[in-house]
């Protein structure tokens, strides 16, 4: 399989690119140019923009499917309050270049990393974790992430957007479940969120659920 991957330099892009590898699969990987990613054997760096459509034209050319893990960033990752580093428009603005250009390119199954608690997920979430979405700057990374979702719905590909619960590091466990309820204490590595995302480019039968939020098993 040959995959695109954007946001590949990030936690959860690492991952996908290291267990693609183990796969043997091929991968291209868009990463901008002043960001640092290290080459692994099957993955082929290509420095830009995913803003730039000749750079997303390049990727495309051979792939058969997109995996995004795109999301906006913020000074300190830890604080929610934290000043944003990303361009308030990366998600949405990648998104409605990626539905025009994919079906030109005969490239038409699109996975993307959303986030627990975006759009009617938000009434599943705790709520002391609600507040802090509401009150902080991570309010404009789940309006960007929910504009996003809006934006493949109108389109016609086959799309998923995962939305796992708080993301930590460390080494792939193997155990991850969908859940419909995002508690205060609920995380999910990054990791194992990149297994997930491949696992389901792999399968033959179009996404039935596009939607769904995943949590530690």
């Amino acid at each position: 399989m040959k995959l695109l991957i954007l946001g590949a330099s990030g936690g959860c892009g690492k991952w996908i690119v290291q267990l693609a590898k183990e796969r043997n699969y091929k991968v291209k990987a868009i990463a901008r140019k002043e960001t640092t990613f290290k080459l692994s054997e099957n993955c082929e760096v290509i420095r830009g923009s995913v803003l730039d459509e000749e750079i997303l034209k390049r990727g495309f050319e051979g792939t058969d499917a997109v995996l995004s893990v795109l999301g906006i960033k913020r000074k300190n990752s830890l604080n929610p309050w934290s000043s944003l580093t990303s361009p308030d428009d990366l998600t949405t603005g990648a998104a409605e270049i990626l539905i025009d250009l994919m079906p030109k390119f005969g490239v038409n199954r699109f996975i993307g990393i959303s986030a627990g608690g975006v759009r009617e997920s938000f009434r599943q979430v705790h709520p002391v974790i609600k507040w802090v979405i509401s009150n902080s700057n991570i309010k404009k990374s789940y309006q960007e992430l929910a504009e996003m979702e809006s934006i493949f719905e109108r389109s016609d590909l086959d799309w998923m957007s995962v939305r796992p619960v708080t993301l930590l590091n460390g080494e792939p466990t193997g155990r991850t479940k969908q859940t419909n309820h995002y508690g205060l204490l609920d995380t999910i590595k990054r990791a194992d969120v990149a297994t997930w995302m491949l696992d389901k480019v792999e399968q033959t039968e179009p996404f039935s659920n596009r939607t769904p939020m995943i949590t530690s098993g």
